[in-house]
């Protein structure tokens, strides 16, 4: 946890001017999602193999560098490390009930049975992240978000993909390596002055889906437009790193999910750096290119 009291922090800033492609009507995104859930459109989250490598060492926190000038090898001399085979990583039952969460709030949802949104019945735990088969927050979280100064997360409207620009690369999808670069995405944007970790689903090296933020709450990957902007990090410098087939798998179904989930056009997936004000490289030159095949591809 970064020294600023959170007593002299302040709540993070809401966008100057409200999205234009909001309409009166539209539903909150706890809503759409337990709707979704309720409905059985999206796959649960079932346990993942996890590809082996090195443990995580230090970083310093460049998250979304702007700097596309950092390439620290030539292209034909760069090649991704071997991968040895997939193996079962157990999750162990101790270490998930020692895990901290955020605390929970509470939310309405329908009776078994019922037809969604119509007769509002017990108050289970609010949907947490923004898709239901991420990997949950207790598994990576050193501590729950400052809940005073988080604003609601407002009806969705679009989607932005990121890559997190650090010059110490990742190559691992070893639960323990990719739960504490998670965490040193979170301790960075504390230091910032943010209430949490800015971005709301991370995807690893693996492929494996992970929760970032909470989709009760706004997002900060976007200055100026982060009201309603799902923020989906691809795990990795795609200035210097490719990204893996796995990556690219799991980018195609978050984004089908995320549009069926939340009525997204076509149009409104963008790439950081594609916001009109945004001055940064993000999601990397490697990325980017297969963002825009991605989105080529998707029905309107």
């Amino acid at each position: 946890m970064d020294s600023l009291d959170a007593t002299m922090r302040i709540r993070e800033p809401a966008d100057p001017a409200p999205d234009p492609m909001r309409e009166p009507g539209m539903l909150p995104p706890s809503e759409l999602l337990g709707r979704a859930q309720a409905f059985g459109l999206l796959r649960q989250l079932t346990r993942r193999s996890f590809l082996a490598g090195s443990v995580l060492g230090s970083l310093g926190l460049a998250a979304c560098a702007s700097n596309p000038e950092t390439v620290a090898l030539p292209l034909a001399e760069w090649r991704e490390p071997p991968m040895p085979p997939r193996s079962p990583e157990p999750i162990a039952p101790e270490a998930v009930a020692a895990a901290p969460s955020e605390p929970a709030a509470p939310t309405t949802v329908e009776k078994p049975g019922t037809k969604p949104g119509t007769k509002p019945g017990t108050k289970p735990a609010a949907p947490e992240a923004a898709l239901p088969w991420a990997r949950p927050r207790l598994m990576w979280a050193g501590g729950a978000p400052i809940s005073g100064l988080l604003n609601p997360m407002l009806p969705v409207t679009c989607v932005t993909i990121h890559h997190d620009g650090l010059e110490e690369l990742i190559w691992s999808a070893r639960t323990e390596a990719v739960a504490a670069r998670l965490e040193h995405y979170r301790q960075g944007h504390l230091a910032r002055g943010w209430a949490d970790i800015g971005y709301h689903l991370v995807i690893d090296r693996g492929g494996t889906l992970w929760q970032g933020r909470s989709i009760r709450w706004q997002g900060a990957h976007v200055q100026f437009h982060n009201e309603g902007n799902i923020g989906v990090l691809v795990m990795g410098n795609f200035e210097l790193q490719t990204p893996t087939s796995a990556q690219l798998a799991t980018l195609r179904r978050v984004i089908s999910d995320l549009r069926a989930t939340y009525a997204i056009k076509r149009g409104r997936i963008y790439t950081h750096k594609e916001w009109e004000d945004a001055q940064t490289a993000c999601p990397g030159r490697r990325l980017q290119p297969r963002v825009e095949q991605i989105r080529t591809a998707l029905k309107a």
